[in-house]
């Protein structure tokens, strides 16, 4: 199934979770998807993760955006009702990498404790470990979850690590 893409202007500022941006970097214009809220939608997601960030050149990024934009969209499907909107941009000054996923449910992600045998409440520990920021923000008929993944920057040889 072909879903198409447009082009938005860059988000608004949001506020940041654990972690707030001060001055959270500018992003430039993004690619959008409106997902159907079903199960399919969180392996179409990680499709479009793999081929965005392989247009971008951004393919270090790959496993970590895969994982956490896998976790949100599940998490959009299994709580909210309504399409899932996601989105991708870079930071117009270090191309670090943006993703965000809004749904319509009001209620803010938060730090679980899972047990050993839990399936799920692990999310917010991958959004900590593997993100550089995250945070989410309230919107008039439910929310928007984001993160940012570091730019790798070259070395002093000129070689990105």
């Amino acid at each position: 199934m072909n879903v198409p893409t447009l082009t938005i202007a860059p988000p608004a500022p949001m506020s940041a979770a654990r972690r707030p941006v001060r001055n959270a970097p500018a992003t430039s214009g993004g690619t959008s998807w409106l997902l159907p809220s079903e199960p399919a939608s969180v392996s179409q997601a990680r499709r479009l993760t793999v081929a965005q960030l392989t247009a971008w050149a951004l393919s270090d990024h790959i496993d970590d955006a895969e994982l956490l934009v896998s976790e949100l969209v599940t998490n959009a499907v299994r709580h909210a009702c309504g399409p899932i909107r996601l989105t991708f941009s870079l930071c117009a000054t270090d191309r670090a990498f943006r993703c965000e996923v809004a749904d319509e449910d009001c209620g803010k992600p938060r730090l679980c404790r899972a047990g050993e045998n839990d399936e799920g409440g692990r999310g917010i520990h991958l959004l900590e470990l593997l993100s550089r920021c995250w945070g989410s923000t309230s919107t008039a008929v439910g929310k928007v979850v984001w993160f940012e993944l570091h730019a790798l920057t070259p070395n002093r040889s000129g070689v990105t690590p």
